[in-house]
């Protein structure tokens, strides 16, 4: 046989493959968040979260807008460190967000089924 069928081959079954992956994978969103940090993150995303009495008069005030809330979600650092991990049926998170020269602390209560805003600080 020669090279150039052998290539032609090569090349078939490769792109046969490929569609069947596509065709079977699609479009789904695969995440890999195997760090603890991207863990948090990752679940506190999937869960409604509520607010707090004290956050939510602080929206109602204009001092505090939800799109850094979303944001946090996505970019922030836990502080595992200050964080309440295992004590009760809920954890408690600090998450420390740097956005330009300003920072805010985020508190959240992170149970089964929902989270809880509790507080917001700017640093």
């Amino acid at each position: 046989m020669q090279l150039w069928r052998k290539f032609l081959y090569y090349f078939i079954g490769l792109g046969l493959g490929v569609l069947m992956v596509y065709f079977i994978f699609g479009d789904r969103d695969i995440q890999c968040s195997y760090f603890p940090n991207d863990r948090v993150l990752s679940d506190l995303r999937k869960k409604d979260l509520t607010l707090s009495v004290d956050v939510q008069q602080k929206i109602d005030r204009s001092e505090l807008d939800t799109s850094g809330l979303s944001y946090a979600l996505d970019f922030a650092k836990v502080n595992f460190s200050a964080s309440t991990i295992n004590e009760n049926d809920c954890n408690v998170y600090q998450l420390e967000l740097e956005r330009e020269a300003k920072g805010k602390l985020f508190t959240i209560e992170n149970c089964d089924s929902s989270a809880t805003l509790l507080r917001v600080v700017e640093l």
